[in-house]
């Protein structure tokens, strides 16, 4: 059997590697990416803690299941919102100088 530290190396690490990538990037989708990854190794920590506890069994996973709809609701608002500033700025890279231009009235 595999150890509960195994698991939550490669949690931490994802994690991590996560918050490197939103820190790191200035593409919108790529920082979205990043908070994917940390979700992800959110979820790795608590089915490794609900495997090895078993009064943390139930528990775990409704948090598992909570997690991913928060993830999904998450998502789906960042695309909209990526969507939205795209249309404005023709550009999802937040590095860009921005100019806003004016819209043509027909």
């Amino acid at each position: 059997m595999i150890p509960l530290s195994w698991y939550l190396v490669v949690a931490f690490v994802m994690i991590g590697l996560g918050a490197y990538g939103m820190v790191t990037k200035r593409n919108l989708i790529r920082i979205l990416i990043g908070a994917e990854i940390m979700g992800n190794g959110v979820n790795i920590a608590l089915v490794a803690f609900s495997l090895y506890n078993p009064v943390f069994s139930f528990t775990g996973q409704g948090l598992i299941i909570l997690v991913i709809s928060v993830t999904a609701a998450h998502t789906a608002l960042a695309l909209v919102l990526m969507l939205m500033y795209q249309t404005r700025y023709s550009t999802v890279d937040l590095g860009e100088p921005v100019t806003v231009e004016a819209r043509k009235s027909d």
